[in-house]
């Protein structure tokens, strides 16, 4: 039975949304909280989720529905990654206007070759050919498994995988809200800022420019120590950008310190000893498939060159935020090191047999997938 007098309240939110008034931090939390508990009509959640889409988010509304993000999935999925050094995320928003090959999946493999504990959290690709979570599953991980077996994985290999919409999460509000969506909205933005297995570093790719500071002030709002947001530019098509650090480009950041300061820069593929490249070398494929493959054959080495390049200058920067390189070069000498000395390729192999229920069809599926 509706509640005739809380539908009546959130449909006086969604009309201030419409008419372009703003919420406060805690009725955007509230919205959230009704919406993943399924407490109002879903055409009232939907409506809901539009207004704010359309409206455009403030930053208060945007913590708010991180707040609702993190509260649901410590309801149902409270474990923490125990690990001896601090936890990053690593995650691109997406909806961004240039597709390419699946970065930042590429970037958690190489950065926990490299040291760094990563717990990827991903989605199926929304607007894009393969998102995170056909990444590794095309890779070979168990990404339908338990949750505590992604996190018992950044613990004993530095590198686990969670679906958010696989088994672990079917009883969320998140996963029936998610798995009827098929366009961008405030939840794709703020739910990449949730704590997940706890962590408190982030790496949070956005595919527009005005999105950086508000995506990384509300990072230092829910109290994250260290994060960083890149948005990419493209130097042949200037009015399009990419949800992650560019080679093809020049890129805005906006990074968070722990004294709670944050830096605005640019970061150009030269500085970082990398050759600036053209968009049809990273663009992505036409099947998920092809996609997949591109990535991978880049990550073990067979196949040098952008896409490569690509995925080890984000590494790196995933590397100089958890102090594991001293400047965006070292990073990158780093990952690429990592790339041709097999490392890469030993850390995905490490993430199947331990993430993994089955791990010797994983094994197979990922020597399949490489295989020249």
């Amino acid at each position: 039975m509706v509640d005739e007098a809380k539908l009546r309240a959130f449909g006086a939110l969604i009309v201030r949304l419409q008419l372009g008034g703003d919420l406060t931090r805690e009725e955007a939390r509230e919205a959230f909280r009704q919406i993943w508990r399924n407490e109002v009509t879903e055409i009232s959640q939907g409506a809901f989720i539009a207004a704010l889409r359309c409206k455009g988010e403030t930053q208060d509304e945007i913590a708010g529905v991180a707040d609702s993000h993190n509260v649901e999935w410590d309801l149902h999925l409270d474990a923490k990654a125990r690990t001896t050094e601090p936890v990053l995320g690593i995650v691109g928003v997406g909806m961004d206007s240039f597709k390419t090959v699946n970065v930042s999946s590429g970037a958690a493999v190489l950065a926990a070759a490299c040291g760094a504990y990563v717990h990827k959290v991903g989605a199926p690709g929304m607007t894009g050919v393969s998102g995170s979570a056909q990444v590794f599953a095309l890779m070979g991980v168990d990404t339908e498994g338990p949750y505590s077996r992604a996190l018992e994985a950044v613990r004993d290999c530095r590198l686990g995988f969670t679906s958010v919409v696989g088994e672990a999460m079917h009883k969320t509000g998140i996963f029936r809200v998610l798995s009827q969506l098929r366009c961008g909205t405030s939840i794709h933005i703020a739910g990449p800022m949730g704590f997940h297995g706890g962590e408190r570093h982030k790496i949070i790719g956005v595919p527009l420019p005005e999105q950086i500071m508000l995506v990384c002030k509300g990072l230092k709002a829910l109290g994250y120590k260290r994060a960083l947001v890149p948005c990419g530019n493209l130097d042949e098509h200037p009015d399009r950008h990419i949800d992650e650090i560019s080679n093809v480009g020049t890129t805005q950041v906006a990074e968070l310190h722990e004294d709670g300061s944050i830096e605005q820069y640019e970061i150009t593929p030269e500085a970082c000893d990398i050759e600036r490249a053209h968009c049809h070398d990273i663009a992505a494929e036409t099947t998920m498939e092809g996609n997949v493959r591109k990535m991978l054959r880049a990550l073990v080495g067979k196949e040098p060159g952008p896409v490569a390049d690509l995925l080890a200058l984000n590494a790196a920067s995933a590397l100089k935020l958890m102090g594991r390189a001293s400047t965006l070069s070292d990073g990158v000498h780093q990952a690429r090191n990592a790339i041709f000395s097999g490392q890469a390729q030993a850390q995905i192999e490490a993430l199947i047999r331990t993430q993994n229920r089955d791990p010797d069809a994983g094994l197979a599926q990922f020597t399949a997938m490489i295989a020249d």
